[in-house]
């Protein structure tokens, strides 16, 4: 048998080599639509010895069985309910077929490309841009950032792949797509205005009843991990710790060996040092990542699942209009790339890891109608966060309270200290203010919201969904030719995202935006994991179902945000939005945490439903 497989591998090569060289083209793409002259310089043609790295995506297979070992692990009651899985064995369900890659790689060979790392569905590929241009029949050009000065090496005219190796390719990425196109959000401003009250960990605790004293008792078993997209610059240690001295927090620097892809202090990035003040002040002692990838989502879910070790959480500030993928990734239909991306998404949870990701700052409008201009399409979904498989994040604000009694209900009963920012500014009184959906113009920016351009609605969030849709009157509702109300609504939950305090160029600054409350969600379900683990439990993973199933018990596991909309986006008030209304809606979600009830149903359902592996 051995002999004979021998036998008709080497035949299956000489074949192919044949085929591969009398095979007719198919062309991937045309003219690089990437190229965004406003933005980058082309300049002269490439250096032929220059090396370049891309990444070959083959198909998938098995994706149904893929969904059924979802279901079985994400489920609480199902026996298998968080019986996490390695990346490796969860790639070996949707693992192309071996002879698939065996071609491909015999077509790398034939142009001399031997630097191929393999990760079982991908291929991450370095070769010189001579060896590149040949392989695709392309030529490539040096762009220049007008900004920056960064150099990039990128194809200027159409790429092709032999017919055979089409069939066999899903996507190929880092040859035509340019970095700095993705969305940061977030907007900043002067600290200098003390006419509103500003938010730091400690009024975030102080609002969702956090614990204080627990945190002396959290160690380094959990994780929380922040991403940076398309080589952002950076966030600068010195200012962390500043941030942290400032608000009572330990000491804790991110260390070295968990600072992955690119990274220079010297360049300190808005967007990145909120998300790490924030991520790793929320969860406190727990160990932090910060991860950043020159690409896009498919390039960061490649990293992610190769390396050795990964934090459990990690929070993502970026995105873009969901059916507009296509204009920063490189792909030919953003329906497929979506898809894909949702199904590395999937595999990313089913190996313990939950992924927080922002619902956007332009209201319901979106990036795709921001000035209100788009008749033809009103609302716009934006993504990674409208994927089923994060857990999407909205953005409240706290308001002058219309009550004359205190709200002892969010008054944090353990005392904790007040930190010393407070003394240099005026900090929020928890206690006499309310909290609404964060909206221009009275904020900076509007919590994006609304329902999925491509994905089917999960069955966890149904009954809430079902019952916005029924109970809210049709006129407050934007018409159903906007939006597939069949589809995942977002977002699930939220927190406040006005008025942070953030200390970056060695001065605090104020920020706005979904970018705050995705890292605070983040570093909260880091402390949940911290008392999971120290039980003896897993992680919590793939969480959505979970948190639906907590809201369907007990409501007041969250705080129901029912005053606002998200009719504006951070400029203008558009003709159509969603309302806030009792429970779920497509603004806030279910709501902001009640952190300490929203655990004892976590810890008590696990107690119940959690079966050990024996």
């Amino acid at each position: 048998f051995f002999l004979f497989l021998m036998n008709n591998t080497f035949l299956f090569v000489i074949v192919t080599f044949v085929a591969l060289t009398y095979a007719s083209r198919v062309v991937l793409s045309e003219e690089n639509t990437h190229f965004n002259p406003t933005t980058w310089e082309m300049g002269m043609p490439s250096n032929d010895n220059d090396l370049i790295t891309f990444n070959i995506y083959f198909y998938q297979q098995n994706l149904d069985k893929l969904d059924e070992e979802f279901v079985k692990l994400t489920t609480p009651g199902s026996p298998e309910w968080r019986h996490w899985k390695s990346i490796e064995e969860i790639k070996e369900i949707t693992a192309p077929k071996p002879i698939d890659k065996l071609a491909v790689r015999l077509w790398l060979s034939k142009v001399g490309i031997t630097e191929i790392e393999d990760f079982i569905d991908a291929f991450r590929v370095t070769a010189s841009i001579e060896t590149v241009s040949k392989l695709f029949e392309t030529q490539f050009h040096q762009f220049s950032h007008l900004k920056t000065g960064t150099i990039v090496n990128r194809r200027v005219g159409p790429y092709s792949v032999p017919s055979m190796i089409d069939s066999k390719i899903e996507f190929v990425t880092g040859i035509s797509e340019f970095p700095s196109a993705a969305r940061k959000f977030g907007y900043r401003h002067g600290a200098d205005d003390q006419t509103e009250e500003k938010v730091v960990p400690y009024v975030i605790d102080q609002l969702y009843s956090i614990p204080y004293a627990d945190k002396d008792d959290i160690n380094q078993l959990s994780s929380v991990g922040v991403v940076e997209y398309e080589g952002d610059t950076s966030f600068a240690q010195p200012e962390l710790a500043t941030f942290q001295s400032e608000n009572n927090l330990l000491q804790n620097p991110v260390p070295t060996s968990q600072i992955i892809g690119p990274y220079d202090p010297n360049k300190q990035d808005f967007e990145a040092t909120l998300d790490a003040q924030y991520a790793f002040g929320v969860s406190y002692n727990t160990s932090s990542w910060y991860w950043t990838v020159d690409g896009w989502l498919l390039e960061w879910a490649l990293e992610f699942q190769a390396a050795k070790t990964r934090p459990y959480v990690v929070s993502m500030s970026w995105g873009w209009t969901e059916d507009r993928q296509c204009e920063i990734a490189s792909c030919s239909n953003s329906y497929d790339y979506v898809n894909r991306v949702n199904a590395e998404f999937k595999q990313i949870t089913m190996s313990g890891v939950t992924i927080t990701a922002s619902s956007g700052d332009q209201g319901a409008g979106g990036d795709g109608d921001s000035n209100c201009e788009n008749s033809r399409q009103p609302l716009s979904s934006i993504f990674p966060g409208a994927s089923p498989y994060v857990l999407s994040i909205g953005a409240t604000m706290l308001v002058d309270s219309t009550s004359k009694e205190k709200n002892s209900k969010i008054n944090n009963a353990d005392a904790q200290p007040v930190p010393p920012i407070c003394s240099s500014y005026t900090c929020a009184d928890t206690t006499a203010m309310d909290e609404v959906a964060c909206s221009w113009p009275d904020a900076l920016i509007t919590t994006g919201g609304g329902f999925s351009d491509y994905s089917p609605r999960p069955s966890w969030q149904d009954s809430v969904v079902t019952s916005y849709l029924q109970n809210t009157p049709p006129a407050l509702l934007p018409p159903v030719s906007a939006f597939n109300a069949s589809n995942r609504g977002f977002p699930d939950v939220s927190a406040l995202g006005h008025n942070y305090l953030v200390f970056i160029d060695n001065d605090w600054e104020l920020v706005d935006g979904t970018s705050c409350s995705s890292p605070v969600w983040a570093g909260l379900i880091a402390l949940y994991n911290d008392y999971e683990l120290k039980n003896g439990r897993p992680t919590l993973g793939f969480i959505n179902p979970l948190i639906y199933q907590s809201y369907s018990s007990n409501p007041g596991t969250f705080n129901d945000i029912v005053n606002g909309g998200n009719r504006c986006t951070e400029s203008a008030c558009c003709e159509y939005g969603f309302p806030t209304q009792n429970g779920w809606d497509p603004v806030t979600g279910l709501g902001t945490p009640n952190f300490d009830v929203l655990y004892n149903y976590i810890s008590g359902l696990s107690q119940k439903l959690y079966v050990p592996l024996e």
